[in-house]
């Protein structure tokens, strides 16, 4: 992998963006989008180029968090997807229906870059 991998943070709470941010800022490439609307409309089939997209469950607007994570689906080559939600019960049957990690609200920096890194080794692999 060329350079640092990059990372897609779609949600619309400014306090996770500023959270995730100074986690990962010092090994990712970040990219940052208060919607998924925003994600689609600013980045389209560049969607594609993320190593990882991490990606808010419940947020307003149409498309919402699960909507774009099906237009990832779509995508080749597949960015890695990892929801959050702040819904225990979601966080427990998201990963059953999508097959894709979900952290639940609030988690600590160490449980980010263990889902993340997690992730990229089984992308190499």
């Amino acid at each position: 992998m060329m350079g640092s991998p990059k990372v897609l943070v779609v949600d619309d709470e400014p306090l996770i963006h500023s959270a995730i941010r100074r986690v990962l800022r010092r090994d990712f490439d970040i990219v940052e989008k208060t919607s998924a609307e925003e994600a689609v409309a600013e980045l389209g089939d560049d969607l594609a180029s993320f190593d990882v997209v991490l990606l808010d469950v419940n947020m307003p607007g149409v498309p919402d968090g699960v909507d774009l994570f099906r237009r990832i689906e779509q995508l080749e080559p597949r960015p890695a997807v990892i929801f959050m939600t702040g819904d225990p019960h979601i966080a427990k049957v998201l990963p059953r229906t999508t097959r894709a990690r979900c952290l639940a609200k609030p988690f600590g920096g160490a449980a980010l870059r263990e889902a993340i890194a997690e992730i990229l080794e089984a992308q190499e692999s």
